[in-house]
């Protein structure tokens, strides 16, 4: 699932592992303003595991708005 919001380009997938489970991660990008200066990213690592695709996919998608809204500018 991939997205803009407040300024962020956000990808949320979810990573299936060996063990059976689906794990939620994020990519934040956010690009300077200016045009000038390197993209700010911001990548979550594993958040949680789940059951589920659609489950792991949700997770991520909260965890970047809440990471946005608490370091967005």
């Amino acid at each position: 699932m991939r997205f803009d919001y407040k300024g962020f380009h956000i990808d949320c997938r979810s990573r299936h592992d060996q063990d059976g489970m689906y794990y939620a991660q994020a990519r934040l990008i956010r690009m300077p303003t200016t045009g000038e200066g390197h993209p700010e990213k911001h990548e979550s690592g594993d958040i949680d595991a789940f059951d589920n695709d659609g489950d792991a996919i949700t997770c991520a998608r909260a965890w970047a708005l809440d990471w946005c809204e608490a370091h967005g500018a």
